[in-house]
C-alpha cells in the first residue's frame, strides 16, 4: 500500500553528508560484510539479496519455516530528481534504506536492487502473518522518518511515498525468482497498477 509520509527540507551536500552519517552503516556492523554494500545507501546489493534469499530457502526446507520478501518502490522517484535535483534523490534513497534497516530484525537483509527499488528478505517466519507484521513495521518506519534524522524528513518534505508488497513461501515449494516476482506483483497491486 502506498503510504504518504509527513512535510520543509533544504537539500544540500551537508544534509546528505549528515544523513550518511560518515559511513555509519560501515561502523554499525549491521550489514553483512560478506557481500559488497550498495555504494550510496550501504545496504546489500541485488547479489547479496539473492544469495541471502537462496540460503534462507535452503534453511526453510530443513526447518519448515517460511521465508518472506518485501519489495519496496519509491513512488514517482523521477519527479523527485526532476523537481529537487539528484542530490535530493540520493538523500531520499539513503533515508528509505535507513528506515527499512531500522524496521527489521538483525537476521533480515535489506538490499537496493534497482535505482529506487529495495528488497527485504526475512527468514524463519512461522506464518504469512509474521510477514504482514514486518511489512507494517516497514510502513511505520517510513512514516516516522522525521525522528531519525537531524536534517529533517526528506520523505515528507518532498511528498515521497513508498509502495510495499510482500510474499512468502517455503524452500522446495518456491524458487527465489518466483518469490521475488510474487512480491513485485504484490507491490504493483498496492500501487493500483496492473502487472
Amino acid at each position: 500500500m502506498s503510504r504518504p509520509v509527513a512535510s520543509g527540507l533544504r537539500v544540500g551536500a551537508a544534509a546528505l553528508a549528515a544523513a550518511l552519517g560518515g559511513g555509519w552503516w560501515l561502523a554499525s556492523g549491521r550489514w553483512r560484510r560478506t557481500w559488497r554494500a550498495d555504494s550510496l545507501t550501504g545496504v546489500a546489493t541485488r547479489d547479496g539479496a539473492l544469495r541471502h534469499l537462496q540460503a534462507e530457502l535452503v534453511r526453510s526446507t530443513r526447518s519448515g519455516r517460511m521465508v518472506g520478501v518485501a519489495f519496496c518502490d519509491v513512488d514517482a522517484f523521477k519527479q523527485v530528481n526532476d523537481q529537487h535535483g539528484h542530490l535530493a534523490g540520493d538523500l531520499v534513497l539513503v533515508t528509505v534504506a535507513q528506515c527499512l534497516r531500522d524496521a527489521v530484525r538483525p537476521s533480515d537483509v535489506v538490499a537496493r536492487v534497482g535505482g529506487d527499488e529495495f528488497v527485504v528478505v526475512c527468514g524463519g517466519l512461522r506464518s504469512a502473518a509474521d510477514m504482514e507484521i514486518i511489512t507494517d513495521r516497514l510502513h511505520a518506519s517510513l512514516t516516522q522518518a522525521p525522528a531519525k534524522s537531524d536534517t529533517g524528513d526528506p520523505l515528507a518534505e518532498m511528498g515521497v511515498t513508498v509502495s510495499i508488497g510482500s510474499a512468502t513461501g517455503r524452500g522446495g515449494e518456491v524458487s527465489p525468482g518466483a518469490l521475488l516476482h510474487a512480491a513485485d506483483r504484490s507491490m504493483y497491486r498496492q500501487k493500483g497498477w496492473r502487472s
